[in-house]
């Protein structure tokens, strides 16, 4: 015989919910932060690129780990994932950047 389903009070009694929205609430405050770094990296890239024709290594590897720490609180605060980001995990490594999306497919292949 199947269990019923919970009751909406024993929804309301779950702990683990209600110690959640505090953390859902701190992480959105630092989503809102990186929001703002992102911005910074995104206007200092685009003067470093009109200075000196190519973007900054450093700032590539900077707006990599925010975009990536933003993805996972956005999968936090969503209820996809039930890890909390850093501060309690590692503070995500930098991915590699995308080829040129200005450059022809064929012309990718020729270098």
């Amino acid at each position: 015989m199947a269990t019923p389903p919970d009751s909406f009070k024993e929804k309301l009694k779950d702990e683990n919910y209600w110690l959640r929205l505090p953390f859902m609430l701190l992480f959105f405050l630092a989503w809102k932060l990186t929001e703002l770094i992102i911005i910074g990296v995104v206007l200092v890239q685009v003067v470093f690129r009109l200075v000196t024709g190519k973007p900054q290594e450093q700032l590539l590897a900077l707006g990599s780990q925010l975009s990536l720490y933003a993805y996972q609180i956005f999968r936090y605060l969503t209820f996809n994932s039930n890890n909390k980001p850093f501060p309690f995990a590692d503070w995500p490594a930098s991915e590699g950047v995308d080829t040129d999306p200005y450059q022809s497919e064929a012309n990718r292949h020729v270098e």
